[in-house]
């Protein structure tokens, strides 16, 4: 499924409890049951989505792999594909490369992944991860490289290192097609990388300015390693009728913040490590009442979520416009979320999607003008 700009669009799999308010004491009350994620994956695709993340979070209901496999067998033929999020200290990478090719031969076009390294060393303790910055990152290249290894090379196939070894290793049959690797990560070894073996590079939403330095950071590596990468952007959207109605939705979703709640998250700051989630962390001080970061962006899911704490906010056309200026910076790949996700999705699908992929680039440039340029 493609649009005239040739820009994917992603939903999100929430595999934990689903409501209309973050930050509460109270579970929110609509339960991530196979049912659920089967309705909110075929919802996605009607929208216009083509293709939907199944994070890995300790603290979601449900393991995602297992999670993915169930939702690939009850859902159709026809529904959008899986990114299928892996944390490598959690798999040995020849094991999770057989696993992934037998999703992908068993569900034709339906798998992706995205490797994560992880922000948090208390969170990745949880299930035994205890290695610091450098020695994830270390691992990610390497699993990343034996991931490729065993999908493009014929067996058998040995690999040798300080972190990794097997003999022998069979794969047969290979992926009926590719598998994408997706990556994200701010730090420079994370986007060395990146350069090296990821097919699209992540970036959690921040101020266009921040993307836009980014953005030119790997541009370079891109003319040193000469091999052509997409890039994509994830965030939060909350799109309504109106400007003034989606700012009212925005306020609603922290209503409830519970300040013990809020207190224990910020408190869980002091343990992140990830270059990325600390810009997050930053990015969100010393913002005025409204929470906005820039025109059409807004900050206040981080005030009770982890990972991208930001959401483009604004009416049908707000929202495309903000879309259409990312396009312009060069990303091709939009991973949007919002809660609860298949109501938002639904909304999505009937308020942006066709001014993102309905008519020619001049005629949905008229509404670029809707979100003001930042300085």
């Amino acid at each position: 499924m493609t649009n005239p700009s040739q820009s994917e669009f992603l939903w999100f799999l929430h595999l934990s409890r689903d409501g209309e308010f973050i930050g509460t004491k109270e579970k929110p009350p609509r339960k991530p049951t196979l049912a659920y994620l089967q309705s909110l994956i075929s919802t996605a695709g009607e929208a216009g989505f083509e293709a939907l993340l199944t994070a890995t979070n300790y603290h979601s209901e449900h393991e995602n792999y297992t999670a993915a496999v169930a939702a690939l067998a009850r859902s159709a033929p026809t529904d959008p594909a899986l990114l299928i999020a892996v944390r490598p200290g959690m798999f040995h990478p020849a094991m999770y490369a057989k696993m992934l090719a037998t999703l992908q031969n068993l569900f034709p076009g339906r798998v992706r992944v995205n490797i994560v390294t992880g922000s948090s060393p208390a969170e990745n303790a949880m299930y035994g991860d205890r290695e610091d910055h450098g020695k994830r990152y270390e691992r990610t290249r390497e699993f990343m490289q034996i991931l490729r290894q065993l999908w493009t090379a014929p067996p058998p196939q040995s690999f040798s290192s300080d972190l990794y070894a097997f003999e022998n290793a069979v794969l047969d049959p290979a992926p009926v097609q590719p598998i994408p690797l997706y990556f994200g990560g701010a730090s420079p070894v994370a986007q060395g990388i990146a350069a090296d073996l990821a097919d699209v590079y992540l970036m959690w939403g921040e101020r266009e300015d921040m993307l836009a330095e980014r953005l030119a950071q790997m541009r370079a590596l891109e003319a040193q390693t000469g091999r052509p990468l997409r890039y994509g952007l994830r965030t939060h959207v909350i799109v309504r009728e109106t400007e003034a109605e989606a700012r009212e939705a925005a306020e609603r979703l922290i209503s409830r913040v519970d300040p013990d709640v809020r207190a224990a998250f910020v408190a869980s700051h002091a343990h992140v490590d990830g270059v990325g989630q600390k810009r997050q962390i930053d990015m969100m001080k010393g913002l005025d009442a409204d929470l906005m970061v820039e025109p059409g962006l807004w900050a206040g899911v981080g005030m009770a979520r982890s990972g991208v704490g930001v959401a483009i906010v604004g009416d049908p056309q707000q929202v495309a416009a903000k879309i259409r200026r990312y396009e312009d910076m060069g990303f091709s790949s939009f991973i949007f979320s919002g809660y609860p996700h298949l109501e938002e999705a639904r909304r999505f699908g009937e308020l942006v999607m066709p001014l993102l992929k309905g008519g020619t680039r001049e005629e949905r440039a008229i509404h670029t003008d809707r979100v003001a340029p930042v300085a």
